[in-house]
């Protein structure tokens, strides 16, 4: 299912809520005491920031607290596990996406949680494009001549990341549907990736379009695609995949909100109910753009069926490119 059904099907059920935005869904006497949402990340960051957003604006319509807190560690492994082995009674939530639940529980063969089974999917957040972009010396300037450059200089190609993101995944996508060779650059993250592209050390970059944006705007990259499947409102002049020739070529970050496994339907409901009205506030979409995301809703069981998609998506990827550990 697309994201444009997924946001057109909640859009049409929410929109009466989202009119009346003081309303709150009570589950029973939930929530009864603070809630607490994990982000398995430090702060500052995308997630941080989308996190924070969310729960303010939920807590004015639960009538209680929302706190964020952040538990880092281990590529958010850490703060990933402590959810999972929460009590399972709405208090206990988290903003995850493809990194902690499609490509994290993938990347190791004894996995310290499962990223479908150990959780309760509770709605869509919203979903962030990313931008292949290359030093401007680099003689390309759209995909086409990426791939057909890369095919005629096999040995000349490199993109940096951090291994085993999904920007390191959907370069690996990328070889597999252009048919050419490129390096992967290991580094520890996505930063110094950057500063090396931009430093003309590496060639190619495929990044979260809202790191790469000002420096694609001020000329010291050149934007190649958006891999998504509607032009990004921080680049409107970078074509899609689909223009570019290569429709398969879609690859995203996204959040959604999570809690542990068999948390009662009632309290799922609640609290989708009330993050999809705040998602649907007119300002929502406005701040979320500037990080380079953009609102999603869904129901849990859409949201469900989506990490399900994007988890067997990204196993079967990180399997045949054995990037598999013990």
């Amino acid at each position: 299912m697309s994201k444009h059904e997924l946001t057109r099907r909640a859009t049409l059920g929410l929109m009466s809520a989202a009119l009346m935005p003081n309303i709150s869904w009570a589950a029973g006497d939930y929530p009864n005491k603070r809630v607490k949402m994990v982000v398995p990340y430090a702060a500052g960051g995308t997630s941080d920031v989308v996190a924070r957003f969310v729960a303010q604006r939920m807590q004015h319509k639960l009538g209680q607290s929302v706190i964020v807190e952040n538990r880092p560690g281990s590529g958010a492994i850490v703060g990933t596990q402590y959810v999972a082995r929460a009590d399972p009674d709405g208090y206990t939530l988290m903003n995850g996406g493809v990194s902690t639940h499609a490509i994290n529980p993938n990347l190791r063969r004894k996995a310290p949680f499962d990223g479908i089974k150990d959780f309760t999917s509770i709605g869509m957040i919203g979903s962030g494009p990313l931008v292949v972009s290359v030093h401007p010396s680099l003689p390309v300037h759209n995909l086409q001549e990426l791939i057909d450059y890369g095919k005629a200089n096999p040995t000349k190609l490199a993109c940096g990341s951090a291994t085993g993101t999904i920007l390191h995944l959907a370069a690996e996508v990328l070889k597999e549907i252009g048919g050419f060779e490129m390096l992967h650059v290991p580094y520890a993250g996505n930063g110094p990736a950057l500063l090396d592209v931009l430093g003309g050390r590496v060639p190619v970059m495929i990044d979260n379009i809202n790191n790469s944006a000002p420096h694609i705007i001020g000329g010291k990259l050149r934007a190649i695609v958006v891999p998504s499947e509607e032009r990004a409102k921080l680049l409107p002049d970078v074509p899609i995949s689909s223009e570019a020739g290569h429709p398969d070529f879609i690859v995203e970050t996204w959040f959604a909100l999570f809690g542990p496994a068999k948390m009662p339907d009632d309290v799922v409901i609640t609290i989708n109910k009330t993050m999809n009205a705040a998602l649907q506030e007119p300002d929502t979409a406005t701040e979320f753009v500037k990080l380079g995301v953009d609102v999603r809703t869904s129901s849990p069981s859409e949201a469900a069926a989506y990490l399900q998609a994007e988890f067997d998506r990204w196993r079967d990827v990180i399997k045949r490119i054995g990037l598999q550990t013990d």
